[in-house]
């Protein structure tokens, strides 16, 4: 195979921005936040939002859906709403636009049904599920994810099991017939792409039929910049394409990158909150460290009082400045999306009595994120950047003040990510 290409990212920013259409990120879980800094979040979406983004000189501009938490026929109706806002506050200032479809690496989501929603189906649809951040790669014509430093099939990792969004195709050809509904998808070959550059893949995009997936290979970042470049150049010569990817992709589409931050805007907070409402097998590794290091975790049961819990999580940030609370670890094989949004409501009940007895919030799982954010009152955030790989600080912009809040995804981080985040925060 040949080596990675190095790509001139001076030359892919200056095509970027002689694009002329503003980018909005519509995303369907907080997670895609995780690449980029210096963009704003919309949480509550409304025209006024939107029309204030194409009055302003801002490149991107991020919208949570958060329609992985909702039934597929909820999913497409809320954004099918989103979408015509934007587009009626797009012509009203007389901008174009373009739309990202962010969504999960692990190939979860309602990834075709919303693809339909922004003409997939008359169109070509870009699907770049690659995530090399996170040791998520698109090789050998199917998506691996590393787990303890071992490359899996995504087919052979718990995500595959998802009570929802399960699969059990290999390849991601035979994948997108699955899920998509005997859909048909070609690949663009990492060789092709590293032997050819951007033309594989403007070429795959323009040959391919209305209605088609072109999924391109991609393990580096450089990868995925010949995959933007193609695309620019495809589109340039009249394509319609469609994108749906991770959020590596997204990022460099959006012309954004990533900031580390290494150190937390004074004052620090002195009273955290970490709620974690995930199932992954990370996040259950993450909590017992918690535990191990001294921080007890409290569990929000199916019939526990909330008022109890609040007592008991208010004891805890009296005493120590900390309280972590999470959904019980033990999931019910037959869990559904109301069964779990039951339980988030509880959770969420839980973290909007303690909004005003804590200074910070760590939230673990892309649903729990954007549910805790908006309880606490939050309608917009700013991405500040990066506390470790794939782990992004917000500054949550509420009614009162602005408070720093960490997304966490479910599917990130080794078993001491929260020990070391909340070290950092403190």
């Amino acid at each position: 195979m040949s080596p990675p290409l190095s790509v001139d990212r001076q030359r892919l920013d200056v095509r970027l921005r002689g694009d002329g259409r503003r980018v909005v990120v519509l995303d369907d879980d907080p997670t895609g936040t995780q690449t980029v800094s210096g963009v704003d979040v919309i949480l509550e979406p409304s025209p006024d939002r939107f029309e204030s983004f194409f009055a302003s000189s801002a490149r991107a501009l991020y919208v949570l859906t958060n329609t992985r938490a909702m039934p597929r026929e909820q999913a497409t109706a809320y954004l099918r709403s989103v979408v015509s806002q934007i587009e009626v506050a797009a012509q009203r200032a007389g901008q174009p636009w373009a739309a990202i479809l962010r969504g999960d690496s692990t190939l979860r989501g309602h990834v075709f049904a919303e693809a339909d929603v922004v003409g997939a189906r008359s169109a070509v649809l870009l699907f770049v599920p690659a995530f090399p951040e996170g040791g998520r790669v698109t090789v050998d014509g199917a998506q691996s994810v590393e787990i303890d430093g071992q490359r899996r099939n995504a087919a052979d990792t718990e995500f595959a099991t998802d009570p929802t969004f399960g699969y059990v195709s290999r390849d991601l050809i035979s994948w997108v017939a699955e899920v998509g509904g005997g859909r048909s998808a070609v690949m663009v070959r990492l060789h092709d792409l590293r032997d050819h550059g951007s033309v594989a893949v403007s070429e795959a995009l323009e040959r391919a039929p209305a209605g088609t997936v072109v999924i391109p290979e991609a393990q580096t970042d450089d990868d995925l910049r010949l995959v933007a470049l193609g695309l620019l150049d495809a589109e340039q010569r009249g394509s319609t394409v469609v994108i749906r990817c991770a959020s590596s992709f997204a990022a460099i589409r959006a012309g954004l990158v990533p900031r580390q931050i290494t150190a937390i805007p004074s004052p620090a907070p002195r009273r955290i909150l970490i709620v974690c409402g995930s199932y992954t097998t990370s996040s259950s590794a993450q909590l017992r460290a918690l535990a191990a290091a001294g921080w007890p975790v409290a569990e929000i049961g199916v019939d526990t009082p909330i008022e109890q819990l609040v007592m008991l999580a208010r004891a805890r940030l009296d005493a120590d400045d900390l309280a972590v609370v999470s959904t019980p670890r033990s999931r019910s094989d037959d869990l559904s999306l109301s069964s779990g949004a039951t339980m988030m409501e509880r959770l969420t009940e839980l973290v909007r009595a303690l909004r005003d007895d804590v200074d910070a919030v760590i939230a673990k799982g892309g649903i729990t994120s954007a549910a805790a954010a908006i309880c606490l009152g939050g309608q917009v955030a700013r991405v500040e950047g990066q506390l470790a790989p794939g782990i992004a600080l917000w500054s949550l912009l509420l009614r009162d003040r602005s408070m720093p809040y960490v997304v966490v995804p479910g599917n990130v981080g080794g078993p001491d990510a929260l020990t070391d985040v909340l070290d950092r925060m403190r």
